[in-house]
């Protein structure tokens, strides 16, 4: 079947589109608060610390398994140093790969014009492009879950023993390699989906022995060993993670959401494809119950989304592996509806577009105003908070584009909005396809770069780190925990002051200096006479003050 060169081209396309879309961000900005949580343990473990147990620092041991850090540092090795781009570089290749797997997954499934669409679909959805180029272990994760889940369906399909045999294999070391990667979920949503999809279609002679015990069997030699070099901290780390993770500890950050969270999420995600998705699913329940090639995809999604939903933590990111399956379901509603030449839209059909058509039309019409007007945020905009409104105006005096530029956007947004309703009067549901992939590559592009740049001259810590590093030469300590972009940027050791007594040990020491949060420097410098402001940013999204005798 792929050995068709257009086959080929099919095959190939999307994860060549998806690495460009990847590596477009990777030199854009410094890393983020959660891209250095992950970056520092990977500068530890090159300065030589222990490869088994990812750390924060000698007090603090990252609540993550080590896979990824390897990657982020074997990437840095490679590449002479750890900075932001050795750290994203797993992230993109691990993206790029998923994005390959689920065309590969789409080929098998359904057809090679399936596996294309779905793989671009894939590629273009919103948060999944933001992850691929950013340095954050769920990608890593989801490449070996999507990974699990192509050689499973090559295990049931296999005719002969030996493939069956190998494929297997294969499925319990991705799934050994996602928990190495992310912890118990990367073994327990796979086997929980493939069991109810092997009950509803009857399949039988699966090897749940051996996808359990090889996955177990990996993760258990990194234990063993993480366990003597970690010691009751590792320990402690491990319970709270998975029972203190279930049981909703409050010794760990849980993110408490409620029950319907994760429908907002995976709309505001998976945009713009997710727009589609209900009429997806909708269509699909309908038409294809019976299709064990359909009920795989949407077993496997409604099976996840249900299970996450069940626990009171929750973050949007966590729905990540569900993507590669609302791509395919999504690519197979496209691919079946461009082969129905009777094919015409209905009511469900055109409300996702027309909701696309009127969000680009919004978007032209934001740009073209500061072209027809001088805005005034504390006039025009006096319905916002005044966070809101001085974010707003600093953007409108340093930031705003000229108005060539703006009217250029408002432009094409208008040939787009535009196009997707001359495509709806046209029936043409390849027409829509084509411009909502063309809309958002341009999107992407543009929040992935410029945008990105501006976004980080006011978000990034690593300016603010380099003056305290001219204006703290010797001794450096924070109130509390420090943030890890700041902690990154500094690249040296931080005490952390939590009680009192170490408050009144650093005034009585003069070569060391005390860095706070802006909105806690106020009652220190009220309580300790001896302390004053060294050194201090005000800007939006990063207050900072250095304090010192």
């Amino acid at each position: 079947m792929t050995k068709e060169p257009a086959s080929r081209y099919l095959l190939v396309g999307p994860s060549l589109l998806a690495f460009f879309l990847f590596l477009w961000p990777v030199g854009h900005s410094d890393l983020s608060k959660r891209e250095a949580r992950e970056g520092i343990p990977v500068v530890h473990m090159d300065r030589g610390a222990s490869l088994w147990v990812p750390r924060i620092n000698d007090e603090r041991v990252r609540t993550k398994p080590p896979l990824f850090y390897w990657a982020g540092l074997v990437a840095s090795k490679v590449l002479g140093g750890v900075n932001e781009i050795s750290l994203r570089l797993p992230s993109v290749f691990a993206g790029t790969a998923t994005v390959f797997l689920t065309t590969l997954l789409g080929f098998s499934l359904f057809s090679p014009v399936v596996g294309c669409m779905s793989g671009l679909i894939l590629a273009t959805s919103w948060r999944y492009a933001y992850l691929a180029s950013h340095a954050r272990i769920d990608m890593l994760f989801v490449f070996f879950i999507t990974l699990a889940f192509v050689g499973f369906w090559k295990m049931i399909k296999a005719e002969d023993g030996d493939t069956k045999k190998r494929a297997g294999i294969c499925v319990a070391v991705a799934l050994g390699l996602a928990i190495l990667t992310k912890g118990p979920l990367g073994i327990i949503f796979p086997l929980l989906a493939w069991f109810v999809f092997t009950w509803r279609v009857g399949q039988k002679a699966i090897p749940w022995l051996r996808l359990i015990v090889i996955p177990l069997g990996i993760v258990g030699v990194w234990l063993a060993l993480a366990w003597t070099v970690g010691g009751e901290e590792f320990q402690s780390m491990i319970y709270q993670e998975t029972v203190g993770r279930v049981a909703g500890s409050e010794s760990i950050q849980i993110h408490h959401k409620p029950f319907y969270y994760y429908v907002p999420q995976m709309f505001l995600g998976m945009a713009p494809w997710s727009l589609f998705l209900p009429v997806v699913l909708w269509s699909g329940f309908k038409k294809h119950r019976k299709d064990i090639q359909w009920l795989y995809l949407a077993i496997a999604w409604v099976a996840l989304f249900i299970f996450l939903s069940f626990f009171s933590g929750k973050r949007g990111d966590y729905l990540l592996p569900l993507y590669p399956m609302a791509a395919l379901m999504i690519g197979h509603f496209f691919s079946e509806s461009l082969s129905d030449s009777s094919s015409r839209f209905s009511v469900g059909q055109s409300f996702p577009v027309w909701m696309l058509a009127g969000l680009i039309g919004v978007i032209a019409l934001i740009l073209i105003v500061p072209v027809l007007i001088n805005i005034e945020p504390d006039i025009h905009l006096a319905f916002l908070n005044s966070r809101d409104r001085y974010t707003i105006n600093l953007l409108l005096l340093h930031d705003l584009p000229s108005r060539r530029i703006l009217a250029m956007g408002a432009v094409i947004m208008v040939f787009f909005a535009v196009g997707l309703i001359l495509a709806l009067r046209e029936r043409s549901i390849l027409k829509v396809w084509v411009l909502t992939s063309g809309w958002t590559i341009f999107v992407l592009l543009l929040a992935h770069g410029p945008v990105a740049k501006v976004i980080n001259g006011y978000s990034s810590l690593k300016p603010f780190a380099e003056q305290v590093k001219k204006a703290a030469p010797s001794g450096l300590a924070h109130f509390g925990e420090p943030r890890e972009d700041l902690l990154y940027y500094l690249n040296r050791p931080v005490q952390e002051a939590h009680e009192a007594k170490d408050i009144e040990s650093i005034i009585n020491n003069a070569e060391t200096l005390l860095l706070v949060k802006g909105s806690q420097s106020g009652p220190l410098l009220e309580k300790y006479s001896g302390l004053r402001v060294v050194l201090e940013t005000k800007d939006m999204f990063r207050q900072y003050q250095l304090l010192g005798p």
